[in-house]
């Protein structure tokens, strides 16, 4: 028999940030890259995380003969209320073991608590927002994600769908190889040295030093560039934040680019090398000999993501993000690199896919956010 719990106390909480390697779901994964237990303590700290500041949570345990089988988040957004609408909760964080009264057990939680805050349906995961982990991944499962995406159970789809939920929105990973853009690089090469010849904006790499004006023209202009793609929502000042302290890390100047016309920013495009199969090998901790092993590996990757872009509204039309895309190719190339990954694009987004087709870009990872409604 299953029985679920509301998380309490700091025992439960910790119970339920380690469920991934207690559970050993992915203990013989290669494709899974265990997130950093650091990060985790903040994301459900009500004081240390953004999403406190935007929404309410509540997270599950469920038991079998008391041992813990799965856990789950249910919640709600704000943001998203005022912006869309009010019958719509979400739920997150989802993990299980392969049994399915398990799993109906868990999603029947997150919606009964969903139910209490008058939404009618439930849609996820999304852990905690659109611009978190989200999804399960319905293609390409077998392989490692790139760096700031998350690999789930190949299982979890099955159960989901075992327990009501049907397709609300794919997004996709897209992945340019250098053997297949070689192809087309001297054509491409040309072609953006005709864009940027046509064009007055001047692109400017990185100036680590300006990081935080950079970050300040990176929040405006994706709030606004976004605007209408599905699902969107504002960066807040904390997500911005913790953006920073991404790229302070890991940050390749030649791959965060800025466009800019008569002194004002008008767009970017921020890549990260893929630092994912070195992530792997700290197991969610930050134990100094694995750091070691960390830093020594992570020079060795020769993928780079794109993390996100946007070019405001005013300035479409002019090639911007063509010219975008293949000047991170060009110099990633450059810098080692072999292969790109574009992630993540949802599949409504026709105007970003149409820019990839040029670059002979492959989907290789399918995301499928679920919903269903709340009985």
């Amino acid at each position: 028999m299953i029985e679920v719990r509301r998380v309490s106390g700091s025992g439960m909480l910790k119970e339920f940030i380690r469920f991934p390697w207690t559970s050993k779901i992915y203990e013989n994964d290669p494709a899974w890259v265990a997130p950093l237990l650091l990060d985790q303590k903040t994301l459900f700290n009500p004081k240390k995380s953004y999403f406190y500041e935007i929404g309410e949570a509540e997270l599950f345990l469920a038991y079998r003969d008391g041992r813990p089988v799965g856990r789950i988040s249910a919640h709600v957004n704000h943001l998203y209320e005022k912006k869309y609408d009010t019958e719509t909760g979400f739920f997150g964080f989802f993990e299980s073991v392969n049994d399915r009264e398990a799993a109906a057990a868990l999603f029947d939680a997150a919606a009964h608590w969903l139910k209490g805050k008058g939404k009618t349906v439930m849609n996820g995961p999304q852990s905690f927002s659109i611009y978190d982990s989200v999804g399960f991944e319905v293609e390409g499962a077998e392989r490692m994600p790139a760096v700031g995406l998350f690999h789930f159970a190949p299982y979890y789809r099955d159960l989901a769908e075992a327990c009501g939920f049907v397709k609300s929105v794919d997004w996709h990973c897209f992945l340019v190889k250098k053997s297949d853009y070689a192809v087309f690089e001297p054509y491409l090469r040309e072609a953006r040295k005709r864009l940027e010849d046509k064009t007055d904006v001047q692109f400017k790499t990185l100036v680590k030093r300006d990081l935080g004006k950079r970050i300040k023209d990176v929040q405006h202009i994706f709030n606004e560039a976004w605007e209408g793609n599905w699902g969107h929502l504002p960066l807040t000042d904390r997500q911005a934040a913790m953006l920073v302290g991404e790229l302070k890390l890991i940050a390749i100047p030649e791959l965060a680019i800025f466009a800019e016309k008569d002194g004002k920013t008008i767009g970017f495009i921020i890549s990260l090398p893929d630092v994912n199969p070195a992530l792997r090998l700290l197991g969610g901790r930050l134990y100094p000999w694995r750091l070691i092993r960390f830093l020594l590996e992570a020079r060795k990757t020769k993928r780079v993501r794109t993390i996100i872009m946007g070019v405001l509204p005013e300035y479409r039309g002019g090639h911007i993000d063509d010219i975008f895309y293949l000047k991170t190719i060009e110099d990633g190339i450059r810098l080692g690199y072999t292969e790109s990954d574009c992630s993540l694009i949802v599949e409504t987004n026709h105007r970003m896919i149409g820019a990839l087709k040029p670059l002979a870009a492959a989907p290789y990872k399918t995301y499928r956010i679920y919903q269903r409604p709340v009985a």
